[in-house]
């Protein structure tokens, strides 16, 4: 009997260890597809975005298969797997920070960044105008804005604050919609620079005429749909060596991505507000959606060896999709 015995025991742990080697790669891919690099690559590319619902739903299976494991032990390797896996995605989520985020006191310096993705200019003008006006911005980035909606919030911020607003903008492909930047009079005047205009969807560059003021842009890259893959990936590769290469470098906007895909794997000295103050994981779209939820693919990038984020507040803006990033920056030293 004994030797009756061993080649169904051999052949079933032979068949644990399969299925469960099975299992841990199947949800370590799934979990954390940026490790194996693959954030980029259909179907990671819309998945990583929601690292919080794809742990979520690991963790549910690993619940269920461990439930499983109570009548038949060998499915408990699997579920263990399971869990570990939706660990490591939440954790990751954690570790960025999914708070609301708080932003200090302005110091002498300090320069304050809004980016607010407006909705094809549907988003209540009043109510980003005072989000600005409330954050102390002193750079506003309106993606998905038209020249003549930015003129608008930019008067009725001057009419808040008595400081003029430099107007910066560019069209989009479409010409009809496109990206603002508006720049507070407090921080000097300032002049467009034309950079990052060849093959990226609308980008707004400009520096200080004078003076040693950071170099600015407000971006808006395409969207990682399945016709724009490969724009996309320029794209926000493009944006994120902008922001590493150019020194004093403050940079906001929509960049329909996260620190997972790998076109914002950012180096050199290029730093992300969110990921330095507790925000970085705080879901910025959709915005009917929990912010626990959702995807950051709104950001406010700066040259580190220049500028560290002291705070960063995510808020909602009436009539978009998107909510908007509030950063302050310090002068480093």
């Amino acid at each position: 009997m004994p030797r009756e015995r061993r080649p169904r025991s051999t052949a079933a742990l032979v068949g644990t260890v399969v299925a469960t080697g099975a299992v841990a790669a199947g949800a370590a891919v799934v979990g954390a597809p940026d490790w194996f690099g693959l954030a980029g690559q259909r179907p990671f590319v819309w998945t990583v975005p929601f690292r919080v619902p794809v742990g979520l739903g690991l963790a549910g299976l690993a619940v269920l298969t461990g439930l499983t494991g109570l009548r038949w032990r060998r499915t408990l390797p699997a579920a263990t797997a399971l869990a570990l896996a939706a660990a490591g995605s939440l954790g990751t989520t954690l570790a960025r920070g999914v708070s609301p985020g708080q932003v200090p006191a302005a110091r002498a310096g300090d320069v304050t960044v809004l980016a607010a993705n407006v909705y094809l200019a549907r988003a209540d003008r009043d109510g980003v105008a005072r989000l600005a006006v409330d954050g102390l911005a002193d750079v506003v980035s309106l993606p998905e804005s038209t020249r003549e909606y930015a003129d608008d919030v930019a008067t009725r911020i001057e009419t808040a604050t008595g400081t003029g607003v430099q107007v910066f903008y560019r069209d989009d492909r479409d010409d009809r919609f496109g990206t603002a930047l508006l720049v507070s009079d407090r921080l000097g005047e300032y002049r467009a620079t034309g950079e990052l205009t060849g093959g990226v969807k609308a980008v707004v560059t400009a520096a200080p005429v004078s003076g040693d003021g950071p170099v600015l842009a407000a971006a808006h890259t395409a969207a990682p749909v399945s016709g724009l893959l490969l724009p996309w990936a320029a794209e926000v590769r493009a944006v994120a060596d902008w922001c590493a290469r150019t020194p004093g470098a403050l940079l906001a906007g929509d960049l329909n991505a996260t620190l997972d895909h790998p076109g914002l794997h950012l180096r050199g000295s290029c730093v992300d507000a969110g990921a330095q103050t507790g925000t970085g994981a705080r879901g910025t779209w959709p915005a009917r959606h929990p912010a626990l939820l959702g995807a950051t693919i709104d950001h406010a990038l700066a040259d580190g060896n220049r500028w560290r984020a002291v705070g960063s507040r995510v808020q909602e803006i009436p009539g978009s999709d998107h909510r908007a990033l509030l950063s302050r920056w310090r002068p480093v030293g």
